[in-house]
């Protein structure tokens, strides 16, 4: 049995309206006809509600309002198949395209967990943003105003007076949704760039939606992004966990493997050169040279050249 081809073919009745052929997928998966419906069978059994339609015209498709849940898989299942697929010798566009649904179907799946504000607790050394974060928390479970000076990127500075509604915490840092009354809009801004900040008066609130997925981090925005597999020994092992999460390594043989998909830059570099020796760079090449570079710059700079 071939994986990609299973969940691609699971991918292709998904996706499809009307009925998919045997021939079809024959076709465009390069097997013989046979072997389609040896994979539909398999689909069944694992719990796919296929019907089944017989006759000239007739094919396969997906019973009407059924969506695959985010647990039809388990996670370390989730996992294990995504790390089968990338793993697969044969990197073809069937293998790749697989690949990709697979990991969007985890994106779909996943949104912002929303605590109240009693649900949490700010307990941060970073006084750029601490003290903030409590005090917007507060503001915003009383509906209150708050006057902010704000620092932007581009260097410009600006007072507004704001009704702060959600707190968000994305890829390490902190936001806070707010209808500026500058604007007159709804905004995001970044509590640490949140130069003073006083409380002002009650406000009634208004109907909002926030929406996290459109905030561009400084940690991906304009990033390019790319593959990353780690050989990993046990003396790492810890601080790659903590770093990439322990969904990302596997054991294989007498060692890990993790593999995680990441921004290209320095800060790529230099978190490897943090995991010290106990890991080897698999893939891109780039990187590991890139690495290796680092390293020989640091030694010669230890040595006094």
């Amino acid at each position: 049995m071939q994986i990609p081809v299973l969940v691609g073919m699971l991918s292709t009745l998904l996706s499809s309206d009307d009925l998919v052929r045997a021939a079809d997928l024959a076709k465009k998966f390069e097997i013989s006809t046979r072997s389609v419906y040896r994979y539909m069978d398999m689909l069944s059994e694992g719990g796919v509600p296929i019907e089944s339609c017989l006759g000239r015209g007739g094919g396969w498709r997906i019973v009407e309002n059924y969506k695959l849940k985010a647990t039809y898989f388990t996670e370390a299942e989730y996992n294990r198949l995504l790390f089968s697929l990338q793993s697969f010798s044969l990197q073809d566009d069937v293998t790749k395209q697989a690949t990709q649904k697979l990991q969007g179907l985890k994106r779909s799946h996943s949104g912002a967990t929303v605590l109240k504000s009693e649900q949490f607790i700010v307990d941060s050394d970073d006084i750029s943003v601490g003290g903030f974060v409590s005090v917007l928390s507060q503001c915003i479970s009383q509906k209150t105003l708050c006057e902010i000076e704000y620092h932007a990127k581009d260097g410009s500075d600006s007072v507004r007076v704001v009704e702060p509604y959600s707190l968000i915490l994305k890829n390490g840092m902190w936001y806070v949704y707010c209808f500026c009354r500058l604007r007159k809009g709804f905004r995001y801004f970044k509590v640490s760039r949140i130069v003073k900040l006083n409380v002002g008066e009650r406000f009634v609130g208004r109907a909002f939606q926030a929406d996290s997925s459109v905030i561009q981090t400084d940690v991906l925005k304009d990033k390019e992004m790319c593959e990353v597999i780690l050989t990993v020994e046990s003396n790492a092992l810890s601080a790659c966990e903590e770093w990439l999460g322990v969904n990302c390594v596997a054991k294989m043989g007498d060692n890990y493997i993790a593999r995680a998909t990441l921004p290209y830059d320095d800060m790529l570099i230099n978190q490897i050169l943090f995991l010290g020796e106990g890991v080897r760079v698999e893939k891109p090449r780039r990187l590991r040279e890139a690495v290796a570079e680092r390293c020989g710059k640091i030694a010669k700079i230890n040595r006094g050249e």
